[in-house]
């Protein structure tokens, strides 16, 4: 079993789980990779492993690590002789795709990119507005927002505010959606303007005439969210 960087606790859960199966476990170390200055690639640098300038499809700081834990997996396959190439490896690592994790859409020279991402709470929304910040360094977004009941509105909020030029609020396609009236009464948006709409495709229509080629549209807070703009406008 490979685990990646560990809080002290979950490894001694980790290997207690490795013991009752008799796996072993392997860790990956901070030595065994270094992220790049702009948190958008990284080189592996293990003692059977090496790969350099990587790129990493999937963005972000926390997918840099997941790409470690990967690298370091394949490096124990390998070890077991198991032929796995590394310009397969290699390929693997930059072009994974997987929808709706800061996934950026741009369907023509005149319309606005338009990001996915289904971040849902407080780490979630963190990690979008760093590689937001990352892949559109001074840049700032139309925020269209769903939320599902029982979740940390406001942290999100918080988060979410630092790359906001403005949220539109709309209801998701499901019993446990917030109200977007109360989410308005009851938040603090920290300056940023806030308007609402009953639906999603009302919100995004309103957003898309508004917005030009220049322009970024972030389509996040829930996979409700995001799985409505993919059925209704699709991947591409």
């Amino acid at each position: 079993m490979v685990v990646g960087l560990l809080p002290v606790e979950a490894r001694k859960v980790t290997a207690a789980v490795c013991v009752d199966l008799g796996a072993r476990m392997v860790s990956l170390r901070n030595k065994d990779f270094k992220v790049a200055k702009n948190g958008l690639g990284l080189d592996f640098m293990s003692h059977d492993l090496r790969l350099s300038n990587l790129v990493p499809s999937l963005k972000g700081s926390h997918q840099m690590r997941n790409a470690a834990v990967v690298l370091k997996t394949v490096e124990v396959i390998r070890e077991q002789g198991i032929s796995l190439p590394l310009r397969a490896v290699k390929t693997g690592i930059e072009h994974t795709n997987w929808p709706g994790r800061f996934q950026v859409i741009r369907k023509t020279q005149t319309s606005p990119t338009v990001v996915l991402d289904v971040c849902h709470n407080p780490g979630g929304a963190a990690a979008f507005v760093d590689t937001f910040r990352r892949v559109f360094p001074g840049r700032r977004a139309h925020v269209l927002l769903g939320f599902v009941k029982r979740k940390e509105h406001q942290e999100m909020i918080d988060y979410l505010a630092r790359i906001a030029s403005e949220f539109r609020l709309t209801r998701l396609p499901t019993n446990r959606s917030v109200d977007p009236g109360e989410l308005e009464a009851t938040m603090n948006w920290r300056g940023v303007p806030v308007m609402k709409s009953a639906r999603f495709e009302t919100a995004y229509r309103c957003l898309s005439k508004q917005s030009g080629p220049d322009d970024i549209i972030a389509v996040v807070g829930s996979h409700y969210l995001v799985g409505e703009y993919l059925s209704k406008y699709g991947r591409v």
